[in-house]
């Protein structure tokens, strides 16, 4: 999954970065990705918006705080995910991914006050010293049953969005001072085509990557966030 979030996001010919022209959207692209009978890809058009964001905190508290299925629900002020919000998050089964505590595939429920599924996430997490990444994406409850299963996972059609957590700073006793903090989401969107990006979905995406953002940034300062 971690390789396809980077194979849909890289700048190509047919995959255009573009700016966003909105009011407060400087540091943030936009890219039409169009795939028709493409393997391992939703078919249709779907947009994907990015932003990167500077904290004053390690990598690996980064990394500890949007790893953590916690940091998702409904009863804690340091929900990050705009997309569950209101909604419980629960981890129902992961595979270790490498050597690393930190690098495994997992399976998130996320479900209502109802307690009714929403949807499942499938989320790969992997850290190094030189970066650490959080990619994930929704699946179809009929797919995760064919993985489980023994089926390959290469070609499922999924979009994944996540983040990237790269160093950047000063070094002292506990490590680098600051994290560059990428995020990208993925979102199917009938509304735009491989030429044309509506408006309304450019000014929906926008607002939800700035938002998650927001929540990031804020909780880094927070003497209450995970990981301290």
């Amino acid at each position: 999954m971690m390789r396809k979030f980077w194979a849909n996001l890289s700048d190509l010919a047919e995959n255009i970065w573009r700016p966003v022209p909105l009011k407060g959207a400087e540091n943030v692209l936009a890219m039409i990705i169009n795939a028709e009978d493409e393997e391992g890809q939703p078919p249709g058009t779907s947009i994907a918006i990015a932003t990167t964001v500077w904290v004053l905190t390690s990598p690996r508290r980064v990394f500890d705080f949007l790893n953590n299925e916690g940091t998702r629900n409904r009863y804690i002020d340091l929900q990050w995910d705009i997309l569950t919000y209101g909604h419980h998050v629960r981890e129902t089964g992961y595979i270790d991914n490498g050597c690393d505590h930190g690098n495994q595939v997992s399976i998130l429920e996320v479900k209502s006050t109802e307690d009714q599924i929403v949807v499942i996430l499938l989320q790969e997490i992997y850290t190094t010293l030189t970066g650490s990444y959080v990619t994930f994406a929704p699946v179809e409850a009929s797919t995760l049953d064919m993985i489980l299963n023994g089926g390959s996972p290469e070609n499922l059609p999924i979009l994944p969005s996540g983040f990237s957590i790269l160093p950047d700073g000063p070094k002292g006793n506990e490590g680098s001072t600051g994290s560059l903090v990428t995020m990208a989401f993925q979102i199917l969107d009938t509304a735009s085509s491989a030429t044309y990006i509506s408006p309304d979905s450019v000014a929906t995406t926008f607002k939800l990557v700035m938002e998650t953002a927001e929540c990031i940034k804020a909780a880094m300062l927070n003497p209450l966030n995970l990981g301290t």
